[in-house]
């Protein structure tokens, strides 16, 4: 019995030792990575104190920063403009887990950033909204810097916005700008007001489907030049689109979260994509069509876009990319310019006198 016991007990002598060596392991790893934690806080520290200090801002909660207050305060750029005000700051920095923003007020630090200090603030952030705009990055406006950006600037400065694409597009904008008259003059004939907004984006969205599409309606329009139900849809996703596509969206910081889409604006991208899809797809697929099967008259940037080819005679763009492009065309063609004429509009009658200057 007693050689029973000893044998036992030596049988279990390794395992023990076994154990005690996996946990001296462990505790050793630990130490090390605590240890270059450690050094590496502490260089961190050191080469920080020969950077410039961030801007002012709001007091960061630990860990998730300032994501109470951008959850709390909706819109998000209200808050920020407010606590700007507040702070009497043309810049600040709020931290979001490890990403800090920087608002900027003034123009003259805005030129910094964007003229002096291109190269460094040229990527644009990768986000949601973006991702779901440009098919996961196939377009160059929200691409980062990378070969497929270098491929689509090449294309976009060759062939679109050259001088002789720009002039051969003339006539479908001169058409259009005719067509401005004729419905402002009806609203005028009728005793009825001028909504600058509604005019001012749907001359863009129907000068940008004419120059892209070859089409100015996706349905009949409106006996008085006016658009109908489709391009009201139609730019209503558009202008949708820029509101989602830099807003905040906490799955963006907290990639995790991804999957529960907190603030439903993956739902709503879905959405518009689909909208947008709805009027561009069967355009462009019974176009690729027509190419297939001998066409050969060029008429709008759809035809230009399809019929490039690349070195070895292949298709420059693939149909995923050709899609996109054109959405991002809309967004580009619609939104800048009829922002840009009520902004003016809006200061000519808030300051009469710049119209005699």
């Amino acid at each position: 019995m007693k050689l029973t016991n000893a044998t036992t007990l030596a049988d279990t002598l390794p395992s023990t030792s076994m154990s005690t060596a996996i946990v001296n392991l462990v505790v050793t790893i630990l130490s090390i990575l605590g240890v270059l934690k450690l050094y590496r806080k502490a260089a961190n520290r050191k080469a920080n104190k020969n950077l410039a200090p961030l801007p002012p801002g709001p007091a960061p909660w630990p860990i998730v920063g300032n994501l109470p207050e951008l959850l709390r305060c909706k819109p998000t750029f209200r808050w920020v403009h407010g606590f700007m005000k507040e702070m009497n700051t043309d810049i600040a920095c709020i931290r979001v887990r490890n990403t800090h923003f920087i608002p900027v007020l003034s123009p003259e630090i805005a030129r910094e950033i964007c003229r002096k200090q291109d190269t460094i603030f040229s990527t644009r952030p990768l986000t949601l909204g973006t991702r779901e705009i440009s098919g996961g990055f196939l377009t160059p406006l929200f691409a980062p810097y990378n070969e497929q950006w270098k491929k689509m600037r090449k294309m976009l400065i060759s062939e679109v916005v050259s001088p002789a694409r720009i002039k051969w597009l003339h006539d479908k904008r001169a058409k259009e700008g005719d067509n401005l008259v004729f419905y402002v003059q009806n609203q005028y004939m009728a005793n009825k007001s001028v909504n600058l907004r509604l005019v001012t984006r749907h001359y863009c969205g129907n000068v940008s489907r004419r120059m892209f599409l070859g089409r100015r309606n996706f349905g009949r329009g409106m006996p008085d030049g006016g658009p109908g139900p489709e391009e009201i849809e139609h730019v209503e996703a558009i202008f949708n689109f820029m509101k989602y596509v830099d807003s905040f969206c906490i799955s963006d910081y907290f990639p995790l979260l991804a999957g529960l889409d907190l603030d439903r604006q993956q739902r709503w991208m879905k959405h518009i994509n689909y909208v947008i899809g709805k009027y561009h797809n069967p355009i462009i697929d019974e176009r690729i069509r027509q190419w297939r099967s001998g066409r050969k008259d060029m008429d709008d940037i759809l035809d230009v876009l399809i019929t490039l080819k690349d070195p070895t005679g292949s298709p420059f763009l693939s149909e995923d990319e050709i899609r996109h492009q054109l959405v991002e065309f809309m967004i580009a063609s619609v939104d800048n310019p009829s922002n840009a004429i009520e902004w003016a509009m809006a200061e000519m009658i808030n300051q009469p006198e710049l119209c005699y200057t």
